[in-house]
């Protein structure tokens, strides 16, 4: 029973592990070790919500091409494994596409922290009408009481047409911003009823202007967003954990200790996050509950290497 869809790019990632640090301008440094498997944030979260509700809950819609490196395989290979719905991922024959796939380069430092190159690709051509195309995918999950879920590495255009969408049928939208671009205006998006956006401080500046540093910035920047059609509004900031808004409420969520190896990767955090939390509104959780759990999720993620899904098992060891 598909209850969640996943819109969005689907990436190969090619991420260089143990950089000494994130360089600057003309520096050289060796790494570790080089990975190459599936990303893209909204298919991150695809995967990363199947494994927690199980398989045939997902459906993901999205465009790719089949170029002839194979780049294309480890996004479709993973989700198909992972029990995600793909009927309505586009696969284009390389030739006619005439672009590759999405690709993401991801420097990543012995401190975990990363730098992230997107080459979109064909992502670039996903379309208003790939979404009508799909329509008869939103009245299944309008069926099952089910949600949308996406980030922005995909045209605002066909964003919003998602949402409106969405809307129509009375189906709950959750926003995560990764992708978002700072010259871009975002007012058209943020004019449509949101029940959730979660951006990071960096992604909360772009979005609002505001330098999010702590909780009276944060708070400050989700007020703008919640005068908008916003209902909730989750600020993630790394080792300070969450700051979850609404209309009635305002809670500092803070990172809860995991028993866990002292490996340190961000890679995928704010997609785990997002997944976890939107596998618990389904779950019938509360936003807070929700909340909770995404960050509980987005602190386990960062001590696996790579995109490494988080388990329902792994989650209800500490819940309990």
């Amino acid at each position: 029973m598909i209850k969640t869809i996943v819109i969005g790019g689907l990436n190969t990632d090619i991420i260089a592990l143990g950089a000494p640090r994130i360089l600057k301008s003309g520096e050289h440094a060796y790494v570790r070790e080089l990975k190459i498997g599936p990303g893209g944030k909204s298919r991150n979260i695809a995967q990363m919500i199947a494994t927690l509700l199980g398989r045939d809950t997902v459906a993901m819609i999205g465009k790719t091409s089949r170029d002839p490196y194979g780049l294309w395989k480890p996004p479709l290979e993973t989700l198909h494994r992972a029990g995600v719905n793909t009927t309505y991922i586009q696969t284009i024959p390389f030739r006619t596409a005439r672009k590759f796939p999405g690709v993401a380069l991801i420097p990543v430092d012995v401190r975990g922290q990363n730098q992230i190159y997107v080459a979109p690709g064909i992502t670039e051509d996903f379309a208003p009408s790939d979404i009508d195309a799909a329509k008869n995918l939103f009245k299944t999950v309008r069926k099952n009481n089910g949600s949308v879920v996406f980030s922005l590495e995909f045209p605002l255009k066909t964003a919003i047409r998602a949402i409106k969408t969405a809307h129509s049928l009375g189906l709950r939208i959750l926003v995560d911003p990764g992708g978002i671009e700072e010259k871009q205006d975002y007012n058209a998006l943020l004019a449509q009823k949101i029940f959730l956006i979660k951006p990071n401080e960096h992604e909360a500046k772009i979005l609002t202007g505001i330098s999010v540093s702590d909780y009276e910035s944060a708070k400050r920047a989700a007020a703008k967003l919640l005068k908008k059609r916003v209902e909730n509004v989750l600020i993630t900031m790394g080792a300070k954990g969450a700051f979850l808004f609404n209309r009635t409420l305002e809670k500092h969520i803070p990172i809860p200790k995991v028993h866990a190896r002292p490996i340190k990767d961000e890679t995928g955090c704010g997609d785990q996050t997002m997944a976890a939390l939107s596998a618990a509104l389904t779950g019938g959780k509360n936003i807070l509950e929700a909340a909770n759990i995404g960050v509980l999720a987005g602190t386990l993620e960062f001590h696996k290497v790579g995109i490494v899904p988080i388990t329902k098992k792994e989650l209800n060891g500490y819940l309990k």
